[in-house]
């Protein structure tokens, strides 16, 4: 526990899925140093090496934790490269992963951000595997975070601006008007979740009114009318558009699986178009 009495909660998200021992031995780490953390799974199902994935999963998931929470981000495909392991202290949370990205998404919430470049080999494991950084130094320098090591202890500070950053989630107007966006996420149900937020479309989802909803839309060779606003507006077995409790736009097929019966994939285009009243009788 910490000075407070208060257990703390470390947060993983990795592409290691839970077939192997990968996440397990993680967790083994942390608690071997500090068995009165809390572990939450935000998902081990990311796409293996798929950065982008990842940082849209954590963005969306960290504002549901509470403060102090450390989150561990392993989708590592440059690991036992030159890229830097990282730990990120903000005015909220703690960030323990590689320096490739997959933290820039989440990072763009908060204005107090200092990075350090994990060096100090005492908070390591020892015999640092060039292949599994998650359980070898992630894990452990998390571990002692939660156990109130202050983040300088780690290595030294790096200017923020030096950190690698994504390119931008996919959200722009081409020249006939569409709003051009991509596929960054399929949830186990099948539901094609998009680059496209509610704000992107110019929707208000407290107040949403009936001609907010004329959209349409193109996956593919799939085009889907309309925007939804629950599973139950279509017939079962029908594509639905909706806004998805992260608050970006999803593609469903009620009680099926969209992206299967699509054939849809992670970094796919679609496009969205405003359509008038003329337009939705054509």
């Amino acid at each position: 526990m910490n000075v407070l009495g208060m257990k703390r909660n470390i947060a993983l998200l990795t592409d290691f899925g839970l077939d192997d021992h990968y996440v397990g031995v993680m967790k083994g780490t942390i608690l071997t140093i500090n068995p009165d953390v809390n572990i939450i799974d935000i998902s081990h199902s990311v796409a293996p090496g798929n950065i982008r994935q990842a940082a849209f999963l954590l963005m969306v998931s960290i504002k549901y934790f509470p403060p102090k929470t450390i989150f561990i981000a392993v989708v590592d495909p440059g690991v036992g490269s030159n890229r830097n392991p990282l730990c990120i202290q903000t005015e909220t949370f703690y960030f323990v992963g590689p320096d490739n990205g997959v933290f820039s998404y989440a990072l763009t919430n908060f204005k107090s951000i200092k990075a350090y470049r994990i060096t100090t080999e005492k908070y390591f494991l020892e015999n640092v595997s060039k292949t599994f950084h998650g359980r070898d130094i992630f894990a452990p320098v998390a571990g002692h975070i939660s156990k109130d090591v202050d983040v300088s202890e780690f290595g030294e500070q790096l200017p923020v601006d030096k950190l690698a950053k994504l390119p931008p989630l996919k959200t722009k107007w081409d020249a006939f008007g569409n709003l051009i966006g991509e596929v960054i996420h399929i949830d186990r149900f099948g539901n094609i979740v998009t680059s496209l937020s509610s704000r992107a479309l110019g929707l208000n989802m407290h107040n949403i009114l009936k001609q907010d909803l004329k959209w349409q839309f193109e996956i593919g060779h799939t085009k889907i009318r309309n925007l939804s606003t629950t599973y139950s507006d279509v017939n079962e077995g029908n594509l639905v558009a909706y806004i998805g409790s992260s608050d970006f736009l999803e593609f469903a097929i009620r009680n099926g699986n969209a992206a299967k019966e699509i054939g849809a994939y992670i970094g796919q285009p679609i496009c969205a178009r405003k359509v008038g009243i003329y337009e939705q009788f054509i």
